[in-house]
């Protein structure tokens, strides 16, 4: 997006290049060279087209330095002063810019009028600032603007392919850029900029290196604008290692070129990367780094995993004065959230000066993910007595938060008067909601409930049906489970690999082995669903309720990949259920040990306890004397 809007700037100075060289233009310079016999008739167009100029120059200054309220109230000044005089289309692509910048459509399509009116709708260099305008709302105008010009130049097609972009029609785009070459028009490096981010987007590498291709063959290889928008295609397209390698070539980086390569490090999962890159950035470099470098970083932290790095960055922030931004102080709250800090993310809540309603639901969701209820709820009170409106978001967490309170008759309470503020305020259409509500009653034992707001449900997407089937399966009703999965595919819903672990987390709760083998199988060879480790625990733990714990165990050894805790985990409960095999419980929570060593102790515990069970007293005495001597 960041290169859209560099391209903008980049396609008005194109503009005001091919202004100068208009045949329209009426040039001061030309009409003193004219006969003299006509001298009065000239000083007087000189004169005019002079203040005329005087007006346009300062009216594109106010543009340019960020006032255009000021540049509009200027430009109606000028109307009532100069009554006898009209603006030249400089001084409307001046203003086109002033709207741009403020977003009334409305005022645009005034403009557009005026336009019109005046008799610039032939003027490319016009209708090219009004199309750009046009685009932020949809595609519709643009095209008809763009057809009624006959003579279209490189400028006008750039501006028409970073429309489509910036809309993300990518297909178009690449069309309108191979009919630009067919019409003979030569690409230059706005061209270029407006295209490659459809490359990146649509994924398609192959086409994004023969414009690379391109590129070095013409001579605007070296332009920054053109290799920072090369990095960002090769990065998106999963080739991270030519995206460095043309980052590392770049013989002029700006803030734009570090901006992006610290994206494309954490588009493609390379967190620690990002963050040594803006160290380097800090040592070598002479651009400060800005709001969304900052907010940037933070993602970058999180994902490198390291929580140790996030206090420091933490620092960072505070001295740099970016905590003074909103936006960058919630995404340190929900930095902390995540690393399970939530004291430190509340310690940054309490310092945003004016909360706005993300602050709020980023920290009600922090407080859900630590499991803390009552926190959420009394943050939840406090956002409704700041007149806070809370998203859907945050009324999910609290939803799903309601589940985890300890006393049954209070997580009714508060869910009933969740649906009902949701009711409320208008959000009773919301899907996501509807879901929540349905996943709430059924995790409460109130099927019913959560059935009859199913049917009042009008389209029902994945996570809706998701919810009933989980839902059903949790109360033991696996036959309404697979009737509502088999109801599903006939409504002609593709499903996904999450609903497909709803319906065999329902087979194994419900003892249903054959349909969970039968659904299992017909992922991959009828859906084409790559089975994942979730799906071997739901079928380890059908086989282990069943007491079938050798089968398991041998199920287990033959999956295509590593067993994690959940496997070993639905192992271990059971053999706890079904007192299985000694020898297996012994083998099981060895796995776990090495797996999880900060809980290795509540394993060989457990072993102690069945050992004691099983009637070996010695051998449950000699673990628990070992489990002292390495505590």
């Amino acid at each position: 997006m960041y290169c859209l809007f560099r391209n903008a700037q980049k396609l008005f100075a194109e503009i005001t290049h091919r202004i100068r060289n208009s045949p329209t233009r009426i040039s001061v310079a030309t009409l003193f060279h004219r006969n003299s016999k006509h001298d009065v008739s000239i000083d007087s167009y000189a004169e005019k087209d002079f203040v005329i100029v005087s007006w346009t120059s300062k009216l594109s200054k106010l543009v340019r330095q960020g006032q255009p309220e000021e540049a509009i109230f200027l430009f109606k000044t000028m109307l009532l002063v100069m009554s006898n005089q009209r603006p030249n289309y400089v001084t409307i692509m001046s203003l086109i810019k002033a709207l741009d910048a403020l977003n009334w459509d409305v005022l645009i399509m005034m403009v557009h009028g005026l336009v019109v009116k005046m008799g610039f709708e032939s003027e490319p260099s016009v209708l090219t600032a009004l199309i750009w305008s046009y685009s932020v709302y949809g595609m519709g105008t643009c095209w008809s603007l763009f057809h009624q010009i006959p003579n279209k130049d490189v400028v006008l097609w750039s501006a028409m392919v970073a429309a489509c972009v910036k809309n993300g029609d990518y297909v178009e785009a690449l069309e309108l850029f191979r009919r630009m070459q067919f019409f003979g028009l030569k690409a230059n490096h706005v061209s270029i900029v407006s295209i490659l981010p459809a490359c990146a987007n649509l994924g398609t590498l192959r086409l994004g290196r023969e414009i690379h291709g391109f590129i070095i063959r013409r001579t605007f290889y070296h332009v920054t604008s053109v290799q920072n928008s090369l990095v960002d295609m090769y990065a998106k397209c999963r080739s991270l290692e030519t995206a460095i390698h043309v980052f590392d070539g770049m013989f002029k980086r700006d803030m734009v070129s570090w901006r992006t390569m610290i994206r494309g490090y954490i588009e493609n999962e390379c967190g620690i990367k990002a963050v040594n890159l803006f160290s380097k950035m800090q040592r070598l470099s002479f651009f400060a780094p800005d709001e969304f470098v900052v907010r940037n970083m933070i993602m970058a932290v999180l994902q490198s995993g390291e929580s140790k790095i996030g206090p420091a960055f933490h620092c960072y922030v505070l001295k740099s004065g970016f905590l003074d931004f909103v936006s960058i102080a919630t995404s340190l709250l929900q930095m902390y959230a995540k690393f399970g800090m939530v004291g430190s993310a509340r310690n940054v809540f309490d310092h945003i000066g004016n909360k706005d309603d993300i602050a709020w639901n980023a920290m009600i969701s922090a407080y859900t993910q630590s499991r803390l209820p009552f926190n959420a709820v009394d943050t939840f009170t406090q956002m409704l007595c700041m007149n806070m409106k809370p998203n859907a978001f945050s009324l999910v967490s609290l939803l799903q938060m309601c589940s985890l309170m300890a006393s049954q008759d209070a997580s009714h309470k508060l869910g009933e008067s969740i649906h009902s503020f949701i009711a409320k305020i208008g959000y009773s259409r919301n899907v996501y909601l509807s879901s929540a509500l349905i996943d709430f009653y059924c995790k409460s034992g109130r099927v019913k409930e959560g059935k009859a707001l199913f049917n009042e449900v009008h389209t029902k997407d994945l996570i809706c049906w998701s919810s009933l089937i989980n839902g059903y399966g949790l109360n033991g009703y696996g036959i309404e489970a697979l009737e509502t999965f088999s109801n599903m595919l006939d409504c002609g819903i593709k499903p996904n690999d999450i609903i497909f672990l709803s319906v065999l987390s329902a087979c194994s709760h419900c003892g249903l082995e054959y349909e969970g083998w039968n659904w299992f199988y017909s992922m991959k060879e009828k859906y084409g669903i790559t089975l994942k480790l979730a799906h071997y625990a739901c079928m380890v733990d059908l086989l282990s309720r069943q007491g079938k714990i050798e089968q398991a165990l041998d199920f287990v050894k033959k999956m295509p990949m590593e067993p994690d805790k959940r496997i070993w985990g639905a192992l271990l409960a059971g053999c706890r259920l079904t007192s299985g095999p000694i020898e297996i419980v012994e083998f099981v929570i060895e796995q776990l040990a090495t797996l999880d060593p900060q809980n290795s102790t509540n394993y060989y515990m457990m072993l102690s306890d069945l050992y004691a069970e099983e009637g070996r007293g010695e051998d449950a005495e000699r673990l628990r004397r070992l489990v002292d001597e390495n505590a």
